[in-house]
């Protein structure tokens, strides 16, 4: 039976486009910029208008010209509705069927909302303030540079002509085709034709660029662009993309397509990045960076960040969903996918661990929810599509695509992929058929497994019901399923939704075959002689390869944590994510949690720490702000115990032949010193030095190390808390060219100890030297450390609404709602939940943040209840911390 699309709002199909002959001169005194663009289109049906999308644009003229012929029909009436984002042009007479060209005259502002054609403030060599111009047009704003119809399915060639003065650098998706200096002294450029691709993906830059290149063995040109005085930052990313892109050539058994690609850092983009085909675009900070020196954890994003947007070359541009309630098959392929290509380059990385511990505790967060959605969502009007760019389609996403790689094995799962892009290339598909592909080339019914895993909300818990160590004679463990919720709340009908489970079950010596736990409640589970004797525990979700929570009888937990060591790191993650998310949610007494983080000391994994330090920050805003304060600084003392010693093994300085991890290590440990142990006289002492060091020359980045910086500065602002730590900070904020280290001086103003020094930190976030990409950074840091940051930042978003809607809101939705989210961040009260919920239900934008509101409100009520559950606990004792 077709899927019904009926509720989707598109332009009429009456028209369609074929080719773009776009030509664009901006201006860049006035921040304007001139148009025109020829559409070559096929008229299917006859018609006397064609509707377009535009989006703050002037239109000068239209006319369309039928093919073979010389008479032209010039526009008569030209209706553009503001709210709708589209522009009709009415023509006198009925154009007839067949090929014809449109072309429209138009005009636009080169705008500095990070969306569009907008301009991108940057220093030059000699210390001026100069502007580049950039794209950004993913989901919805090619419309805000050029008239047309942009939505995914509605691809066309695009040929790209830039007019800009002589002495800059034009880029696009495509190589140089012709090259002029016109009359009047500027340059004009044309690019060759693009492949058929969707609106999104075009894009072009014109600035002052410095770049290095190189080419992949297939001849390939890859080049990294950088604003000048950066080009020394670029080798990792060079070879980071090289080794990538020959990787997925392989992988995918579909070469890259394109002569060239380039990717270029931009300093003000409202994304982390963007893959536009052939001319991918960055933060700064997610592409550069001097390897010698870069902080292991900012190393591995890079590497990660490229991974992503090279896959999409293939999944999003080559095969592009149809529409964007199947946004989820480009990012939550991507996100899969970066992190298994990272493992293939760097496999010293033991990357998915990282990705079990992040980005899968991302998804599982937020799909505990009510308020969250499926993976795929129905989408009635494209800008909804800015409210679903989230944890669910990219982690939740990446998780269930983790999960069927788990149950195909590589192989099957590769043949998979590779039929799907030699059956789809240049076009648009629907998640059907990439189920398909895999079906086809396993023999397993891939459609029926994922059904109940992306057409509906949610995950479920598997509560073991029998402790299959203890009933010998017997391989079956009995276990049952229900929908997992955050805050353990039950209504009527919850218990209709099941999904199909794939079980991978090991011992500490064996590991069973897959099985399924089909869409039922309960069922008895082959352990696959996992159970036999020697056995010393046996785990539920081996690997942590599928996005659930599973529940243990304290007979099994007991086994674990006597012998945690002797598990995967991966396992050891879950475990722990597990039993936090089970006790927030009443599932378990929260004794049962102190009791496993007791077993963890003789721990030295980077990222199980990681998930600790996750568990223990999680733990801490309830016991901090919803206990008494012995029970408080019981809690301090004992984070400050555990955090401290291990730190001391590993020290402040990098050894000689520390591995990437082993200065994560560092990194996680110091960052929870920094929480914990800043008032220790020792510590202080010794971040004070190291400060003063950073104070004294912040461009070098010899003098501080980066896997500590970040805590470093956090500790002095806590113990000192001074104003002039403060205007140190600020100083060494304006002198710095690292965006890295921006960010960590972000972090350390958002940790100002006193309410004097939270509103300037909050006000100086608002000046003109905090760019809007990183208007964030602060008020999240604040926030979410203790209820006067808390506190003080719902106050600054209430009285500067205005002023912060300007900077994000009107740049876009995706990026304001995390203004929305850090407003309830710190909250763990029903009276503050609804002070927030009264605050945002109160504003004109309510409408296009009503989903990131609504999580926000649950997840703040969640907190509440967990309050109420940790003051009948045992771990509301002191002594039980120590």
């Amino acid at each position: 039976m077709p899927k019904d699309t009926s509720y989707r709002v598109l332009l009429p199909s009456d028209v369609q486009p074929e080719k773009y002959d776009l030509t664009l001169e901006p201006d860049f005194e006035r921040f304007m910029f001139d148009g025109s663009v020829k559409i070559t289109v096929d008229v299917r049906e006859a018609t006397d208008s064609i509707t377009l999308h535009t989006k703050e644009l002037m239109i000068a003229s239209a006319k369309f010209t039928p093919a073979d012929s010389s008479k032209s029909f010039a526009a008569n009436d030209i209706h553009i509705k503001v709210k709708e984002m589209t522009c009709a042009f009415g023509f006198a007479e009925v154009l007839p069927v067949g090929k014809g060209v449109l072309e429209i005259e138009f005009r636009g502002t080169l705008n500095d909302k990070m969306a569009g054609f907008y301009r991108s403030q940057y220093t030059d060599s000699k210390g001026n303030k100069k502007h580049m111009a950039t794209t950004q047009f993913e989901a919805i704003d090619a419309r805000r540079c050029f008239p047309c119809w942009d939505e995914p399915a509605r691809k066309a060639v695009f040929v790209v002509t830039l007019i800009f003065p002589d002495g800059l650098t034009a880029l696009s998706n495509m190589p140089q085709s012709a090259s002029e200096i016109r009359k009047d002294g500027k340059r004009a450029e044309t690019f060759l034709p693009t492949p058929n691709m969707s609106t999104y993906l075009l894009a072009f830059c014109i600035g002052e660029y410095e770049y290095i290149g190189d080419q992949t063995k297939s001849g390939v040109v890859c080049r990294i662009f950088c604003c000048p005085g950066s080009r020394a930052k670029c080798a990792y990313a060079l070879k980071t993309c090289i080794r990538s892109l020959e990787f997925y050539n392989e992988f995918f058994g579909v070469p890259y397509p394109l002569p060239k690609l380039d990717m270029i850092a931009i300093p003000d983009f409202a994304a982390g990045a963007m893959e536009n085909w052939g001319l991918v675009t960055y933060r700064e900070v997610a592409l550069l960076c001097d390897e010698k020196t870069v902080g292991a954890s900012q190393k591995q994003r890079i590497c990660s960040v490229i991974a992503h947007e090279l896959a999409h070359q293939w999944f999003g541009n080559l095969v592009t969903m149809g529409w964007w309630d199947d946004l989820w098959l480009n990012e939550g392929f991507a996100n899969w996918m970066q992190t298994f290509a990272s493992d293939k380059l760097h496999p010293e990385w033991n990357i998915w661990e990282t990705y079990v511990g992040m980005e899968q505790q991302r998804a599982l967060q937020l799909d505990a929810l009510r308020s969250s959605h499926p993976i795929q969502v129905p989408i009635k009007h494209a800008e909804e599509v800015e409210e679903v760019f989230d944890a669910i389609s990219y982690c939740k996403g990446g998780s269930v695509v983790r999960m069927i790689y788990a149950v195909l094995g590589e192989e099957k799962f590769q043949e998979g992929l590779q039929v799907y892009f030699k059956r789809h290339s240049y076009g648009n598909t629907e998640t059907t058929d990439l189920w398909k592909a895999w079906s086809e080339v396993s023999g397993k019914d891939i459609g029926t497994m994922m059904r109940s895993w992306t057409e509906q909300m949610g995950f479920p818990v598997l509560k073991v019901l029998t402790d299959p160590l203890e009933t010998p004679g017997t391989d079956e463990v009995e276990v049952e399923q229900k929908w997992f919720l955050a805050d353990g709340s039950v209504e009527a009908g919850d218990e209709k939704k099941t999904w199909m489970v794939p079980m991978l079950i090991a011992g500490s010596k064996r590991k069973a075959a897959v099985t399924f736990f089909d869409a039922g409640s309960t069922a008895k589970i082959s352990c696959g002689g996992c159970n036999a004797e020697g056995e010393r525990w046996l785990k539920f979700n081996h690997g942590q390869h599928i996005p659930i929570r599973v529940q243990y009888p304290p007979s099994m937990l007991a086994r674990f944590a006597a012998d945690l060591q002797s598990m995967l790191p991966e396992d050891r993650i879950g475990l722990l994510s597990d039993t936090f998310a089970l006790c927030k949610a009443g599932a378990m007494d929260p004794i049962e949690l102190v009791k496993l983080l007791k077993g963890f000391d003789t721990e030295a994994n980077d990222k199980v720490w990681s998930e600790l330090s996750s568990v223990l920050d999680g733990l801490g805003k309830i016991v901090r702000q919803g206990l008494d304060d012995a029970v408080a600084n019981a809690y301090v003392s004992f984070c400050a115990k555990i955090f401290g010693a291990a730190f001391a093994k590993v020290g402040w300085d990098t050894k000689e032949g520390d591995s990437d991890n082993e200065k994560k290590l560092r990194s996680t440990l110091i960052g929870s010193v920094a929480k914990y142990c800043y008032k220790d006289a020792a510590v202080a002492a010794e971040a004070k030095k190291r400060f003063q060091a950073f104070i004294a020359a912040p461009n070098d980045s010899s003098v501080l190390s980066a896997d500590i910086r970040g805590a470093v500065l956090s500790i002095v602002m806590k113990a000192e808390g001074t104003d002039a730590v403060f205007d140190q900070l600020v100083a060494a904020h304006d002198m710095v060219t690292d965006g890295a280290v921006k960010i960590n001086i972000y972090a350390a103003i958002g940790d100002a100890p006193t309410l004097a020094l939270k509103k300037r930190a909050l006000d100086w976030t608002l000046s003109e030297n905090v760019r809007s990409q990183d208007l964030i950074y602060i008020p999240a840091s604040m926030a979410v450390g203790g209820r006067e940051g808390a506190e003080a930042v719902f106050g600054w978003i209430q009285s500067e609404y205005g002023q912060i809607y300007g900077r994000l809101g009107t740049t876009s939705m995706m990026l304001f709602s995390s203004v929305v989210r850090i407003s309830g961040a710190g909250f763990v009260t029903v009276d503050k939940a609804k002070e927030v919920e009264a605050f945002w239900k109160s504003r004109e934008l309510y409408k296009m943040i009503q989903k990131a509101l609504s999580q926000v409100i649950e997840g703040i009520m969640s907190n509440a209840g967990f309050v109420g559950r940790m003051k009948t606990s045992e771990a509301a004792k002191p002594g039980s911390w120590a």
